[in-house]
């Protein structure tokens, strides 16, 4: 004997690939019950549902969404499939209650054989359960304040039933609304946040920049000279996709062409390595280089 977990999927799944079609087959054997002969408006009774099928077969049982009316659907319990000689197993209980005012209601259930391109309906043999009156021969004519009513004011817990289809249309809605966006304005989107990103880096490497000039201004120093304007490289190198860490000063001058910028470069080299404090123009003119090429690459990201 091997067990399987059962299948339960919800009805609305179902109502979509099994329509409305039913079958008497005798592939598969339905059975459905109330535990109990009568029940008091409510009150919890369990109805149980199973099925008996070869093995080969995928069989469906109905979930909390299927419609259990005249009962209102409160919890289940499932147990696993059975499975011996070529036959399967599957049995549910579901525990229902009922506000309706019916003396004898009456309940059947179905269960569903899924195929390739469709499903088959198989219905249970419907069962009734008859309502305990607790107001017996009513005239027609008494007042409402002489009912031969029984007050029950003990709280009810009723479960909650989540409403999946709302669910499901909200979620698609959403998303077929963030795809049609992001079709129509996602260049503009991309665009806009990268630009955002290219400004703020701008200003940090400003801030960062303009505090070392500060204190190079203070008191001249080599590593600190050195610090800046391995600061200004690799911002160059982000901005513009270039390698002006690994590159030498001659590199770089002939990569840019820039006879200013190469003379700037070479007077920052001579005071990092020969001690010349003159070096504030020097790294003036680097930082109008890096705002330049900035204001530049931005207009060529917003036009682009």
């Amino acid at each position: 004997m091997t067990l399987r977990r059962l299948k339960i999927f919800p009805f609305l799944f179902l109502f979509f690939i099994c329509g409305l079609s039913r079958s008497n087959g005798q592939d598969v054997t339905v059975r459905s019950g109330f535990f109990l002969d009568s029940i008091k408006i409510g009150d919890q009774t369990g109805f149980f549902l199973s099925a008996e099928y070869p093995s080969n077969l995928t069989v469906l049982f109905p979930d909390s969404t299927h419609s259990f009316a005249p009962f209102e659907y409160e919890k289940r319990i499932y147990y696993p499939t059975k499975t011996s000689g070529g036959k399967s197993y599957d049995s549910v209980i579901y525990y229902l209650s009922t506000f309706e005012i019916d003396r004898v209601q009456s309940l059947s259930l179905p269960v569903f054989q899924l195929n390739p391109m469709d499903c088959t309906t198989f219905l249970s043999a419907r069962d009734t359960i008859l309502l305990t009156e607790l107001v017996k021969n009513l005239p027609d004519t008494l007042t409402a304040q002489n009912l031969p009513l029984k007050e029950n004011t003990a709280y009810q817990n009723v479960s909650y039933l989540f409403n999946y289809p709302i669910l499901f249309f909200v979620v698609g809605t959403i998303l077929l609304i963030g795809i049609v966006i992001w079709i129509v304005y996602g260049k503009k989107i991309r665009k806009h946040f990268r630009v955002k990103r290219m400004q703020k880096a701008h200003q940090a490497f400003l801030g960062a920049y303009n505090r070392g000039m500060e204190n190079i201004k203070t008191a001249f120093s080599a590593p600190v000279t050195e610090s800046t304007l391995s600061l200004w490289k690799k911002y160059m190198e982000q901005l513009e996709a270039r390698p002006y860490t690994k590159l030498t000063t001659k590199e770089t001058v002939a990569l840019e062409k820039n006879d200013d910028l190469g003379r700037n470069l070479h007077n920052l080299d001579g005071a990092i390595y020969g001690h010349d404090v003159q070096v504030i123009d020097s790294l003036e003119g680097l930082k109008v280089f890096a705002d330049r090429r900035f204001e530049q690459k931005l207009e060529e990201v917003k036009h682009g």
